[in-house]
């Protein structure tokens, strides 16, 4: 999805022929801000930095002013691989989490019904 930065806009001059006056760069700079766009930057819920390393992993960092040297920019192709590198982790880290669940559940059961069969034995004369 394409956005414009509007507070750009309105920091540069305009050419001779489209000269704003400064009541139109001031609304324009609050249509940026309602946008969610300042001079400080964008207004966003979360953020997440992803890059590939020379060596070719992938890698998630939650802290975006993590220090990075990019060799080049990303391509098309970067970002379909990372992508679909994180979706496959993420399902994967989901489908683990999944089965330790299940598994602490059968050893309870198992956990139980061994007290329970104790319990039947210690009953028995």
């Amino acid at each position: 999805m394409s956005t414009i930065d509007l507070s750009s806009l309105a920091s540069q001059p305009a050419d001779a022929e489209d000269e704003l006056t400064p009541e139109q760069r001031e609304k324009l700079r609050r249509m940026g801000e309602d946008a969610g766009i300042s001079d400080q930057g964008r207004l966003v819920e979360t953020a997440f930095l992803v890059v590939i390393t020379p060596d070719g992993q992938v890698v998630a960092e939650p802290d975006v002013t993590t220090p990075v040297r990019l060799r080049r920019r990303a391509g098309f192709d970067d970002f379909q691989r990372a992508g679909h590198v994180l979706v496959d982790d993420a399902l994967a880290i989901k489908t683990a989490s999944l089965v330790g669940q299940q598994m602490a559940q059968i050893t309870s059961a198992m956990v139980d019904q061994q007290r329970t069969q104790a319990l039947v034995n210690s009953l028995k004369l």
